[in-house]
């Protein structure tokens, strides 16, 4: 199917753009009664010139710029209507800021009412035009006088019009399907239908989508492009689409009809925000505004992220913190207006979409922002993974919050991994991590190292788990173990035999006094047998300090002196061993054993030896089975 392109047209009221649009297209684009009696128009009208070409006819009243907004959002190219006789008037120079703003890159001047005025005063109002596009993307744009009237001067336009055309560089289609409404209306017989232009993506008959903000599910009914029923359309066309699922109440221009899936509603989003030179005052912090979006017009308030003003001419990046949910992509062109009276002020680009709440004066949320601005798909796909420091991110989740086709990812992941920005965790998994977080994450893991070390001298360290909690919460243990690995090969850190770390460096100091407290507490163990005393019941035999008794016996704990079984109870290795032995050795001559046999082998009471078998189990020693264990596999043979 042929690539389909929106003209807009835009200017002040009563200088001419519905009969404009009539004496190129035949087609009177004033749908609605009342605009038709006082010859003004107040909402969106449409026509069709060729086969592939959709018109808009926009309101030039104030009241009705909202209006306005909806129908420019979404166009190529601009129809930039002037009265000859009137000349540059206030909806004029708005409605241009307006499509500077949303950043429009190519339109015709049409000077119409040729017929009311002589050449001198056509070459001075010419001369106006020139200076007010001074500086503007219609700097280099024709002016054609022509006159609605007489037809002088629509010929050339309409071939200037389809030379243009051919011009136009058409956006980059995401591939998802996304289209703001700015119709919506009933056909008997057919029911709901909704129109407006597909910014991207294709659909089908067929094909189910959602309504958002409120994530109505939808079926395709119907398509018609340019009055003609079709089996689908696709990104620049303008469609009526037919829809099931939902009912004409349940739909508002602003609403969206998307693809599933991609798409999130968010009350908060992160956005640059330029504030017009022509603006009367600065903007301060938390003021209330209109904010123009697609086809829907919010309210919200701007929060300043980096000053408490934006002076006029300044740009700055802002949080809109919104009445109502919006449905945006990175990229999206807004507008804004006072709240009251509506007048427009700026405008700009929103860059996160799907926004938490956040705090001003973050310089490294701005240094973020400013990051994703730039445009660069290889460099938002970077900063989202910055973005999730405790868990790596597979395709899928990247595609969702950057709203692209999950096609689009591994290329651009690929890009980055050859840079040496983002290293693959898992290639069966497909999980992904940037360099710069890793090297965050190591010097995390190293400061608790080191803490831990300074706190405890004569612990080897803290064990794995224990080591992820203070290296940041919540963190993914595959992330955490592949950042173990990387900086064992980089010899910082060491993982001992029972799962403890240590800075490669380190090594415990024991001192005379710590000495002779842990000869003292294992001679107790050793002597108790299979009785051993618990720490409190070590506290009590009056050994020394309490601090020094805690040291020596949470560092025979950590270097496998004692053995920790269970319920509080902690062995001397040896004896462990001991029992081990005789454990196997028994069930080398008979099948199973039960508690009872176990405590007269130890000659030892069910307290411990309850513990001490559960223990084995753990260890693989032994399977329980019923009330009976019996010898593992691996240790039947001698």
């Amino acid at each position: 199917m042929n690539r389909h392109i929106v003209i807009g047209t835009a200017g002040h009221i009563d200088h001419g753009k519905s009969a404009l649009i009539k004496s190129l297209t035949g087609t009177d684009p004033d749908r609605l009664k009342e605009e038709k009696e006082r010859g003004m128009t107040t909402d969106l009208g449409f026509a069709f010139y060729g086969d592939n070409v959709t018109i808009i006819d926009v309101p030039g009243h104030e009241k009705f710029v909202r209006h306005m907004l909806a129908g420019a959002s979404t166009i190529d190219f601009v129809l930039f209507v002037i009265a000859a006789d009137d000349g540059v008037m206030p909806q004029t120079v708005e409605h241009l800021e307006i499509l500077k703003l949303l950043d429009l890159k190519k339109g015709i001047i049409v000077l119409t009412k040729k017929d009311l005025v002589k050449d001198d005063w056509l070459e001075m109002v010419s001369a106006d035009i020139r200076k007010l596009i001074h500086g503007t993307f219609l700097e280099s744009a024709p002016i054609l006088p022509v006159s609605n009237v007489t037809g002088e001067g629509i010929d050339i336009l309409k071939t200037k019009l389809t030379e243009m055309i051919g011009q136009i560089e058409f956006k980059p289609d995401l591939g998802i399907f996304r289209m703001p409404i700015d119709r919506h209306f009933i056909i008997k017989g057919f029911g709901t239908v909704v129109a407006g232009t597909i910014l991207s993506g294709k659909i089908r008959i067929g094909d189910t989508l959602e309504i958002l903000p409120q994530k109505t599910k939808v079926k395709i009914r119907g398509i018609e492009v340019h009055n003609k029923k079709v089996e689908e359309a696709t990104v620049g066309y303008r469609a009526a689409i037919n829809l099931a699922g939902v009912e004409k109440e349940e739909v508002e221009r602003g609403y969206v009809l998307a693809q599933i899936g991609y798409f999130e509603p968010s009350s908060f989003l992160n956005a640059s925000l330029y504030l017009l030179q022509s603006c009367v005052k600065p903007m301060k912090t938390f003021a209330r505004v209109r904010i123009h979006l697609g086809t829907s017009e919010l309210f919200g308030r701007a929060v300043l992220l980096e000053k408490k003003l934006l002076m006029p001419g300044e740009k700055g990046m802002v949080q809109f913190r919104l009445e109502t949910p919006a449905v945006s992509n990175i990229g999206d062109r807004f507008v804004i207006r006072t709240y009251a009276p509506p007048n427009t002020i700026g405008g700009g680009t929103i860059i996160d979409p799907k926004a938490a709440k956040v705090t001003a004066y973050d310089e490294q949320l701005i240094d973020h922002l400013q990051k994703i601005e730039t445009g660069n798909p290889e460099k938002r796909v970077e900063e989202n993974l910055n973005e999730n420091f405790n868990l790596p991110r597979k395709v899928d989740e990247i595609a969702y919050d950057l709203n692209i086709l999950a096609s689009e990812v591994p290329g651009l992941l690929k890009q980055l991994m050859a840079q040496g920005t983002v290293v693959c965790l898992d290639e069966k998994r497909g999980l992904y991590y940037t360099r710069a977080n890793l090297d965050i994450l190591s010097q995390k893991i190293i400061a608790a190292l080191k803490a831990f070390h300074q706190a405890n001298p004569a612990r080897t360290g803290p064990l794995r788990l224990e080591l992820s909690t203070q290296a940041s919460r919540n963190l993914d243990h595959l992330l955490f173990n592949y950042a173990l690995d990387r900086m064992v090969k980089d010899n910082l850190i060491q993982i001992h035999n029972d799962d403890r770390i240590s800075l490669a460096e380190f090594q415990v100091r024991i001192d005379d006094p710590l000495n002779q407290m842990l000869k003292k507490i294992e001679r107790i163990f050793l002597n108790a047998g299979y009785k051993p005393p618990d720490y409190n019941e070590l506290l009590t035999l009056r050994l020394g300090p309490e601090e020094m008794v805690k040291k020596a016996h949470r560092y025979m704990l950590d270097t496998g002196v004692l053995v920790y079984i269970g319920e509080s109870i902690s062995m001397h290795r040896d004896l462990v061993l001991q029992a081990r032995e005789k454990l196997i050795g028994f069930l080398r001559k008979k099948p199973e054993i039960r508690v009872s046999e176990f405590r007269d082998l130890l000659d030892a009471s069910r307290k411990y030896v309850l513990p001490l078998l559960i223990y084995f189990d753990t260890q693989g020693v032994t399977i329980k089975r019923g009330d009976v264990r019996v010898l593992a596999e691996k240790y039947r043979s001698a």
